[in-house]
């Protein structure tokens, strides 16, 4: 027993940086108390003649340099750290890391041809001693035993490990190596294509490449090591051959990734990650761990393209406890299955159930497998939950008789990839075309591939089209023909079915006769690879949704994506289905999210009648605009009765991006609306991957407590409609501009020389095009005010843009300004409509539509002397007066015309107090800081229209214009970022008693 006492003395010590000594006396006590490390095996002291120095410890492969303080001698670090490794290197034939440490200060080195380089640092908090033990045995292995915990997966293989960088640094090596290889170009070609499908965009870069593989080699090798099968070939083990030997099906197979092993180097690497895996007690595995290291492998901007926020397991236990409430008789099917966490927590639920209800141990696994079933689009996450499924699965499989599939499959759920051929269905697969100059023989596609068609009839019975596509790959190997082929069809049909074929079985036949002839070509020439394994999982869609659909309840944590995020694509196939279901809210057309559309699908498709459904979903499912249709439950294709909530507010973090909640319905001939009651979790925890008991002792629970307030669109104040949205006017770097310096010869007044105001928030690809620069005619040059140009009560630092709109609001492209004879405007939006026509992501809108979306650029003429405006984003609203004829208002600022001077300042008034904020605080969208986006959720409160003969609208007025005088006194400094400018001009409202006496005057006004 490892005495945690004596292990935190050591580590508080080597905080205080004891000195070198005392530094390598805590080194050697912390492996011998922590790490169980033997005396014998530890060598200090040890001489190094050849670089006339000697190594403070020597453990295995690690080198330890004790220093007093590693600041002062860093130099000394850096000039013999490389000669150490470089001496054991040559000696043992092997690599070795270094450490170097004054007990606070902790860095690890390795060598890299001849040069030095960091890995990785850390700094000892002796009050986190998990944290430092796991970063350390994550440098240097140092435990031969390992328990599985998020904590110790994490630091041993994750990001920031060793193990990952060094897999990086060789699979960067081997693709040099094998890239022009057909085989393996064919592989990285296919997963780029589902991966298209998944991001609906190119991903294709080779970081993410080896970052999928390096993640598929670590979990397949953690599926082998769990089931104790002692496969020691990376072959054998990447195809699951022991494994299937074992006859467990479907959990490992050939894919993609195991383009590594087509070289010995490869293959070395991955038995290096099967010896580092096989330090873990897999079989003490409580929880999806997988989960963990594909969030710190994945760069979050991709997981958040896809909407991919993976569930905690104290969140996901308690929705499968409660969702399924008969597991040993339901069939529990998770569309979106991510790493396959709520598919773990599912076959936990039902072993215990099975146990207590004395169900035979040898029929447990395969009635598993009969009961919990998963899918999800994207390709690793498929992996990763199959092999989540096995550790799940693991106390059921010693005592099994037969053999047993793991049921996760990569599928569409949505079935947005399904044609609709004559009344009939098909699965389409598009080959991709082979490198130019290879290709044999082959029709075009239309885009450069061939298609893999496979019809309805096969793909709902997923055993059956099993038997057909390993005969037509059987098949091609013996060379068979189109005839024999079908023929072999026609006997296995009739054979699973025991009858003769119907007419429609014998056209699916014919049908598949002749994707046998394109698979038949692609194996000779040399490029069928893996198209059995994607045919057979992408087909389960269908399967499962046939006969009225197959489970019993759905769980799971869909993709959350708002319409504004969609690629092109699927934006249009959104909104086409969308509106076809009754889900799409037209008024707010950019904020509906795919969540809601997926839940109403999976309802419609897979769910029984009577069926529940549980799904996790942004905390807007219960409040915001976009989600009033869904909210309601009834639906083309289906009904749904919302019959439970739980709400998980801001303050429950770490969790989401944003609040969240889990929402409960069945599957009804009749819709009932979401619940008034709903079960609210407050609290903070302790990490993010808390297991249940944790998050029970650290979050409170509400029962019955009153449903959240929903956003109101209509009613309320009668200035909700006399606000409109600024102008869209994107991408910034195309219209914002700074003016270029005239020079000694001057300038023309009329003609300013621009230039594209560049900004560091500029993303991809705007931020990698050059930027524009010419005269363009004054009246065109105009002041922009953003969010960022307002505090409260005040213009702060507006911004300047070429802005194509004539004095009666016009909007002009390229073409008309020639034809108006603006030669520098011409010249300008020219260049900006060519840069934005190359690099738009859609081209449903030219660069002048999207300028004046719905009107927004405009409809702001003729340009009111006297506007109100206020910023739609933030925690705090800020909201000015403009006094001019001239300023353009941009997209992140509402605005409005005042009638009087009077009407403006008391409508910053209410708009920037806090008393307003306050009383419509609950029908803001919510982020793990709080409420954000102001938007219109004010006007639902009963603000009245100015009324000059009303004596509290002008007190309300007057504090108005008062708090003017008093922000425009607030020295800002010109460099000063907005956020503390909005800040200091609070500050001076607070000390001087005017923002009380506002909201105290507001208060009274939103009460009568």
């Amino acid at each position: 027993m490892i005495d945690r006492r004596r292990t935190t003395d050591i580590l508080t010590n080597l905080a205080a940086r004891p000195g070198h000594d005392e530094v390598k006396a805590g080194f050697r006590e912390l492996l011998i108390e922590e790490f169980g490390i033997d005396r014998a095996d530890l060598e200090f002291e040890r001489r190094v003649p050849e670089v006339k120095g000697r190594l403070d410890a020597l453990i295995g492969r690690t080198i330890f340099e004790a220093k007093s303080n590693i600041d002062k001698e860093w130099g000394d670090v850096v000039r013999r750290m490389p000669d150490y490794l470089a001496d054991r290197e040559h000696e043992e034939q092997e690599q070795f890391v270094g450490i170097a440490s004054d007990g606070l200060k902790w860095v690890i080195f390795e060598r890299k041809g001849n040069d030095l380089v960091k890995v990785k640092e850390t700094s000892l908090n002796p009050a986190k001693p998990e944290m430092f033990l796991a970063w350390l045995d994550g440098a240097v292995a140092l435990k031969s035993s390992l328990a599985p915990e998020p904590l110790v997966i994490r630091a041993e293989l994750g990001q920031e490990s060793v193990a990952f960088r060094r897999a990086m640094a060789a699979l960067t090596q081997l693709w040099e190596k094998l890239k022009d290889d057909s085989a393996v170009a064919l592989k990285r070609q296919l997963w780029a294509s589902l991966l298209k499908l998944v991001y609906g965009k190119e991903v294709e870069h080779e970081d993410l490449w080896f970052q999928h593989t390096y993640l598929v080699i670590v979990a397949k090798a953690i599926g082998t090591a769990v089931l104790d099968v002692r496969e020691d070939d990376p072959k054998r083990m990447l195809a699951g051959a022991a494994i299937q030997s074992a006859n467990i099906f479907g959990a490992v197979e050939s894919d993609f990734f195991d383009w590594a092993v087509a070289d010995v180097e490869g293959e070395n690497l991955v038995r290096r990650i099967m010896a580092h895996v096989r330090r873990f007690r897999l079989r003490e595995v409580k929880s999806d761990v997988l989960k963990v290291l594909y969030e710190s492998l994945i760069d979050r901007s991709e997981r958040h393209g896809l909407g991919e926020y993976y569930t905690p397991d104290w969140l996901a236990t308690k929705v499968v406890r409660n969702a399924v409430d008969q597991p040993l008789h339901q069939h529990v099917l998770d569309p979106a299955c991510g790493s396959g966490t709520f598919l773990f927590h599912a076959i936990r639920n039902f072993l215990r159930e099975a146990e207590d209800a004395g169900l035979d141990p040898k029929l447990t696994a395969s009635e598993v497998t009969a009961h919990v079933m998963g899918m999800d689009i994207h390709p690793v996450a498929v992996i990763i939950a199959r092999i989540t499924y096995i550790l799940a699965l693991v106390p059921a499989l010693a005592q099994r008789v037969g053999s047993v599939s793991i049921p996760v499959y990569l599928g569409d759920a949505m079935q947005l990839s399904i044609h609709q051929m004559l009344g009939g269905k098909e699965l389409t697969i598009h080959v991709p075309p082979p490198p130019p100059g290879q290709s044999q023989s082959g029709q075009s596609d239309g885009k450069g591939g061939e298609k893999l068609d496979f019809p309805e009839t096969f793909c709902r019975d997923p055993s059956l089209f099993d038997k057909a596509i390993e005969r037509m790959r059987s098949g091609s190997l013996e060379e068979l023909t189109r005839k024999q082929i079908e023929a072999a069809l026609v006997r296995i049909t009739e054979q699973h079915y025991k009858r003769e074929l119907t007419k429609e079985e014998t056209g699916a036949i014919q049908d598949l006769g002749h994707t046998y002839t394109v698979f038949d070509r692609l194996r000779r020439e040399g490029r069928d690879s893996v198209w059995a394994y994607v045919a057979r999982n992408l087909s389960r869609p269908l399967a499962l949704s046939a006969a009225g659909g197959w489970a019993h309840v759905i769980v799971g944590n869909p993709p959350w994506v708002a319409f504004r995020h969609m690629n092109a694509d699927l934006q249009k196939r959104f909104k086409e289905l969308a509106n076809a279901e009754r889900v799409l809210v037209k008024r707010v057309p950019s904020q509906n999210d795919l969540c809601a559309l997926f839940t109403v699908r999976s309802a419609s498709l897979y769910l029984k009648a009577a069926g529940k459904i549980a799904f996790v979903l942004p905390m807007a499912a219960l409040t915001r605009g976009q989600f009033e249709n869904f909210r309601l439950g009834s639906f083309t294709s289906t009904c749904l009765a919302f019959d439970e909530a739980w709400t998980m507010d801001e303050s429950v973090q770490p969790l989401f991006p944003v609040p969240s909640c889990v929402v409960y319905a069945r599957k009804r001939a009749t819709a009932k609306k979401m619940p008034n009651y709903v079960r609210a979790y407050t609290g903070k925890l302790p990490y993010r991957d808390a297991p249940e008991e944790v998050a029970d002792a650290n979050l409170t629970v509400s029962e019955n407590a009153p449903g959240l307030r929903t956003a109101q669109h209509s009613g309320g104040s009668p200035y909700r409609a006399r606000f409109r949205n600024g102008a869209t006017l994107f991408p910034r770097m195309l219209i914002f501009v700074e003016r270029k310096a005239a020079g000694m010869l001057g300038g023309d007044s009329t003609m300013p020389i621009l230039q594209s105001r560049r900004s560091a928030q500029e993303k991809d690809p705007w931020k990698s095009l050059p930027g524009i620069e010419g005269a363009v005619e004054t009246e065109f040059v105009r002041p922009i005010l953003l969010g960022e140009s307002i505090t409260p009560y005040r213009v702060f630092r507006p911004f300047e843009g070429v802005v194509g709109a004539d004095r009666n609001g016009k909007v002009l492209d390229a073409e008309a300004a020639a034809n108006l004879g603006f030669a520098g405007l011409h010249r300008w939006l020219a260049e900006a409509e060519t840069a934005w026509m190359k690099n738009r992501s859609s081209d449903k809108m030219t660069f002048k539509e999207l300028n004046d979306y719905f009107g927004q650029l405009s409809g702001q003429f003729p340009i009111a002397p006297l506007r109100v405006v206020y910023s739609k984003a933030g925690t705090v609203p800020a909201a000015a007066v403009v006094r001019d004829s001239i300023s353009i208002i941009e997209n992140t600022l509402y605005w409005t015309g005042a009638a009087s001077e009077s009407e403006a300042t008391y409508l910053t008034a209410i708009l920037n107090s806090e008393a307003a904020r306050k009383r419509g605080e609950d029908l803001q969208a919510k982020g793990q800081w709080g409420a954000r986006h102001f938007d219109k959720v004010i006007f639902a409160l009963p603000i009245p229209l100015f009324d000059p003969k009303s004596p509290l609208h002008q007190q309300i007025a007057e504090a108005g214009r008062l708090a003017e005088l008093h922000a425009a006194e607030v020295q800002l400094p010109g460099d000063v970022k907005f956020q503390q400018a909005r800040k200091l001009v609070r500050g001076r409202l607070a000390t001087a008693g005017i923002s009380q006496r506002i909201d105290q005057l507001v208060e009274r006004l939103i009460s009568l």
